[in-house]
C-alpha cells in the first residue's frame, strides 16, 4: 500500500521524456500542477498503455532494484545498452549490496584511508562487528555496557533493530538476537553513539566509479525509522569545522573503488550518517547504513529548488497527520514559500507526502 499510495514521488527525480509508473489517480488537479514543475508522464502501473510499451527507453529505474522491481521492467522494450548494465537483469552478486557484512566491511576500509581522523570519526574500536553466534553477540554487549545496538544483517529503515541503552540484556532480546542469528547466519552488533542529527552522503554509481551528489538531512524514530528530511535552510549540517562534506565524501570514494557498491551496481547510492556527540564534542559516524536505491534524502535535494523557505518533507499516514495539511501551499516567484505542498494525490488510500514549511 505504501509503494502503491507514493508511486508519484519518482516524478520528482524524472525529467523530461521520462515516463513514470504510477498508481491510476482521479485527482486531475494534482496532475495539472505537477505537469509545471516535473515534464515527465505517468503510466498506469496496473494497465499499461500499449503505446508506452512499444516505445523504447534507455533505462528503467525502480526506487531500489529487487526480483520482483527488475521484473516489472520486463514488460518494456529497452535499448542494448540497459540490459548490458549492472542492474539490467537481477544477479546473485547483487545480494552483497543489501547486507550489513558489507557495509560493515566498507566501514572497515574507511579507517585504513589516509586521511581518517579518529579525532573526528569513531574510534577503530567504535566500529560494528559482524556475530555469527549467540556468544560473540554476548561478548560485544558486555564490552558496550553504556549501550549497543543489535541489526538484522538483511534489513533497512528502522526493521530489524533493537537498540539498548543500558546493560541489562532481557530474555527477549536474548531470544531476538538468536533467532536472526538462526534465520540469517548472523547479526550486526554497532556501539551505540549520542547521536545529535542523521545525515546522506548522496551518490551516482556510473561505470564502476563514484560520484559525489550532495548531503541531506533528516529524521528518524527511535528505532531508526524514516520520518522525514529537511529543505531550505534546516538541510544544513551542524557545523563541525575539522571535517567538511568535501572530505568525508573523497574518503566514501576511495573506499567504494572496487567495492561491490561499484562492481554490481548502477545508479543512486546512499550513505546514511550521523553528527554525534562524544565527551562534550561533535564527532561523524561516516556510515550507519548504505542503500543502493534512490531515498527520500535525495528527493529533498531535488526538490529543495521548489523551496524557498524553511521546510520539511515528511511521509505520513493519512489518519494522523503530524502537521496541519489542510494549509494551503503559498507562492511567491515560482518557490512555495508557506502551507503544505502534497507530493502524492488526494486519493491515496492510507498514505501520502509533502513539503511543509515551517
Amino acid at each position: 500500500m505504501l509503494e502503491r499510495d507514493l508511486s508519484t514521488l519518482p516524478m520528482c527525480l524524472a525529467a523530461k521524456g521520462d515516463c513514470v509508473l504510477a498508481t491510476k489517480t482521479q485527482d486531475l488537479d494534482f496532475v495539472d500542477f505537477f505537469k509545471d514543475y516535473f515534464p515527465c508522464e505517468f503510466i498506469d502501473v496496473d494497465n499499461k498503455n500499449p503505446n508506452s510499451c512499444a516505445r523504447e527507453f534507455d533505462l528503467f529505474c525502480p526506487w531500489g532494484i529487487s526480483p520482483r522491481a527488475l521484473r516489472v521492467g520486463e514488460k518494456f522494450n529497452f535499448s542494448a545498452g540497459y540490459h548490458d548494465s549492472p542492474v539490467g537483469r537481477w544477479k546473485p552478486q547483487h545480494k552483497q549490496l543489501f547486507s550489513r557484512e558489507t557495509s560493515a566491511a566498507f566501514f572497515e576500509k574507511l579507517t585504513t584511508l589516509p586521511g581518517y581522523d579518529e579525532q573526528v570519526l569513531p574510534l577503530k574500536s567504535q566500529l560494528p562487528i559482524i556475530a555469527n553466534t549467540w556468544d560473540e553477540a554476548s561478548v560485544f554487549f558486555a564490552k558496550h555496557s553504556e549501550g549497543a545496538v543489535f541489526k538484522a544483517v538483511f534489513g533497512s529503515s528502522g526493521r530489524g533493530v533493537r537498540i539498548l541503552s543500558g546493560n541489562v540484556m532481557t530474555s527477549n532480546l536474548e531470544n531476538w538476537i538468536r533467532s536472526i542469528i538462526k534465520s540469517q547466519s548472523a547479526i550486526a552488533c554497532e556501539h551505540l553513539f549520542g547521536k545529535v542529527v542523521d545525515f546522506s552522503m548522496h551518490y551516482d554509481i556510473d561505470g564502476g566509479q563514484a560520484k559525489f551528489v550532495g548531503v541531506s538531512t533528516f529524521s528518524t524514530s527511535e528505532t531508526g525509522a524514516y520520518i522525514g528530511s529537511r529543505v531550505g535552510r534546516l538541510a544544513e549540517l551542524p557545523l563541525i569545522k575539522t571535517l567538511t562534506a568535501k572530505e568525508l565524501s573523497g574518503l566514501h570514494i576511495m573506499a567504494l573503488d572496487g567495492s561491490p557498491y561499484t562492481k554490481f551496481y548502477c545508479g543512486p547510492l546512499g550513505i546514511d550518517c550521523m553528527v554525534y556527540r562524544e565527551d562534550g564534542q561533535l564527532k561523524v559516524n561516516p556510515c550507519i547504513e548504505i542503500n543502493c536505491r534512490h531515498s527520500m534524502g535525495r528527493l529533498a535535494m531535488q526538490i529543495s529548488n521548489m523551496v524557498d523557505c524553511e521546510a520539511d518533507f515528511i511521509v505520513f499516514n493519512k489518519t494522523a497527520p503530524p502537521v496541519p495539511i489542510d494549509n494551503k501551499p503559498t507562492f511567491s516567484n515560482g518557490k512555495l514559500v508557506g502551507g503544505f505542498l502534497p507530493l502524492t494525490p488526494r486519493d491515496t488510500a492510507a498514505f501520502t507526502a509533502g513539503i511543509f514549511c515551517r
